[in-house]
């Protein structure tokens, strides 16, 4: 993929955090809860993973952050060290870090709102 689609794409991305971490920060702090220490309960916590918006907000929050994290990181080490090789381990690298943390990510959210 070129350069310039991935960039675009991680500039949604950037659009994507900035709109569910509003979101996500306001739900913890005051939409739907009377109080701190009630929005750091365990029973809160729960319902919230049980919702369907707030795990589609999450789910878009771990997407974009994952993306813009790992395509940060593809960055800096391809300015680090040139060459056809170490493009292409570093862009497998990074994508195969990225399966491994969604999967992971979109598992813990799934079991949670599934209830397992």
């Amino acid at each position: 993929m070129k350069e310039s689609t991935l960039q675009l794409v991680n500039y949604i991305m950037i659009l994507a955090l900035l709109v569910t971490l509003s979101l996500h920060l306001a739900m913890q702090a005051f939409l739907g809860v009377t109080g701190y220490a009630e929005a750091l309960s365990y029973a809160t916590a729960l319902g919230r993973y049980r919702e369907p918006l707030s795990v589609s907000l999450l789910a878009i929050l771990l997407v974009a952050a994952t993306y813009h994290g790992l395509f940060g990181l593809r960055n800096m080490l391809l300015e680090f060290r040139s060459g056809p090789r170490w493009d292409t381990f570093v862009t497998s690298a990074t994508l195969g870090l990225a399966i491994v943390m969604l999967g992971w990510g979109l598992r813990t959210i799934v079991v949670a709102f599934g209830g397992l």
